[in-house]
């Protein structure tokens, strides 16, 4: 009896065992199923991005990013915009350009509401008041733009908290000249990026960092295209100057002696004064010929300490007392500090008095026909806004008017060009003059239309080396 039990038993028992093995069999066979299923996901779901990421930089690869003629910005940030929209991880997208006081605005953008563009406003003025003070977070390859997201991108928050002035997280990536120079940034909301890996974030900035290197190409090659349209345009007409100059020094001289003459012998009134207009009027020719003379051979640049914030100061507190009578508002801003630079002292007042000229002449013209002020009323009517600021390399100066700006920008450097709207005297070379001083001290001057009118120009120029020196130094302790 009980032999017959403990058989059965061991029936059961291998039948169980068999069982388990069949079911851990099953079982292996399942989860082995379920891993390859899941490793074949993981595998599409790679190739789809891949797919994606090749797609991505192929659109960026063959996406139009020439400057327009008129260096309208706008028309090439919404291409930008729309691109990165249809084709990233980011559905809302701006990009930030500099305008012609230096600061960076929004240019276009696309799916961003106007908080969230005023949010993004706030951080590029914070930007910019960091590069003016020389403060180091400001400086290519630094992290004071934000916390990295990428190799070249940072992610950044706008507004300080839930209330705050477009509260929410974007990243941007700065578009750099070779040179170094912040000229703008595209930017894309961000708001769930904490629940994002920061590797996936990375991998998704590769090609919009290419795509920001390929803007910052294109907005450099513009700006030394027109240079060097400009240098060619220059050197056909200063042959042409040097000849109109010597063509007419001598029947001009001859002119004016003759006509002194009649004016100091005759006995008639009438003779005199007539005789009088054409002195003084062949005086205004000789000025001319004389401007030509200086542009055909311009005076060699000296080599001294230039302290441009005095030479401003001077120059400021000389003609704001005139200004304010025409109901004209001259701001000077300027930061602490400000090394020289090495030139010719003289020439370089002699700019800077022919820009505060220029501006003061534009913002009468506007009042003249009755242009308002695009400033607020708080801020009192028509005004010339003038700042010097500083990099590591470079001391820049604006002047910008509220007039009725620039008919041609490209063209305000172009000898005997109305630059303006307004109507003024003179032989129109100026600013002319003013591009072939800033050139001699190894500088660069470009003229902007401001928005929705005004005008200004800026000119950059190098910093001496004990100058460039010492701001590298304070940079290092500060960083």
């Amino acid at each position: 009896m009980w032999g017959g039990f403990y058989s059965g038993l061991r029936v059961a028992g291998q039948h169980w065992v068999l069982m388990g093995l069949v079911v851990s069999l099953v079982a292996g066979l399942a989860l082995l199923t379920v891993a390859l299923w899941r490793k074949t996901l993981v595998r599409e779901a790679a190739l789809r991005r891949a797919e994606r990421a090749r797609e991505e930089l192929e659109a960026y690869a063959n996406l139009d990013v020439r400057i327009p003629v008129d260096n309208d910005m706008s028309e090439l940030a919404k291409r930008v915009c729309r691109a990165m929209a249809e084709k990233s991880s980011f559905h809302r997208t701006a990009m930030l350009v500099r305008d012609g006081e230096g600061r960076l605005v929004v240019a276009g953008h696309v799916g961003m509401d106007d908080q969230t563009v005023e949010g993004l406003g706030v951080w590029a003025e914070e930007v910019v008041t960091a590069e003016r003070s020389g403060a180091p977070g400001a400086r290519r390859g630094d992290g004071g733009l934000g916390v990295r997201a990428g190799r070249k991108s940072f992610a950044v928050v706008l507004g300080k908290g839930s209330a705050g002035l477009g509260c929410g997280r974007a990243i941007v990536i700065p578009i750099w000249t070779t040179s170094g120079r912040m000229v703008g940034s595209l930017a894309m909301c961000a708001d769930r990026l904490l629940t994002v890996q920061r590797s996936v974030v990375a991998e998704a900035m590769t090609a919009l960092e290419s795509l920001a290197m390929k803007v910052g190409r294109a907005i450099e090659n513009a700006a030394l295209a027109e240079r060097l349209l400009r240098a060619e345009k220059l050197a056909g007409l200063g042959l042409l100057a040097g000849g109109v100059a010597h063509a007419l020094n001598n029947p001009l001289t001859a002119v004016m002696g003759f006509a002194e003459l009649i004016a100091h012998t005759s006995a008639e009134t009438r003779v005199q004064e007539d005789a009088e207009t054409i002195v003084r009027e062949a005086k205004r020719m000789r000025d001319a010929v004389d401007s030509l003379a200086h542009y055909w051979q311009p005076a060699a640049s000296g080599d001294e300490d230039v302290e441009v914030s005095a030479l401003l100061e001077e120059l400021a507190s000389a003609c704001a007392e005139k200004l304010e009578s025409r109901g004209v508002r001259l701001e000077v801003r300027m930061v602490e500090g400000l090394p020289a630079v090495r030139g010719n002292r003289e020439r370089l007042r002699q700019v800077v008095e022919h820009l505060l000229n220029n501006a003061s002449q534009a913002v009468g013209a506007a009042q003249r026909m009755g242009v308002a002020s695009p400033l607020s009323e708080e801020d009192g009517g028509h005004a010339i806004r003038v700042s010097i600021s500083r990099d590591e390399q470079m001391l820049s100066l604006i002047v910008s008017d509220t007039g009725p700006g620039f008919r041609e920008p490209a063209r305000v450097f172009d000898p005997f060009y109305a630059a303006t709207v307004k109507t003024g005297e003179g032989a129109g070379l100026g600013l002319n003059l003013c591009y072939g001083i800033v050139r001699e001290h190894g500088g660069e001057i470009s003229a902007f239309n401001l928005h929705p009118h005004g005008a200004a120009v800026m000119v950059e120029l190098p910093l001496n080396r004990d100058g460039a020196k010492k701001f590298a130094g304070e940079a290092r302790e500060v960083a």
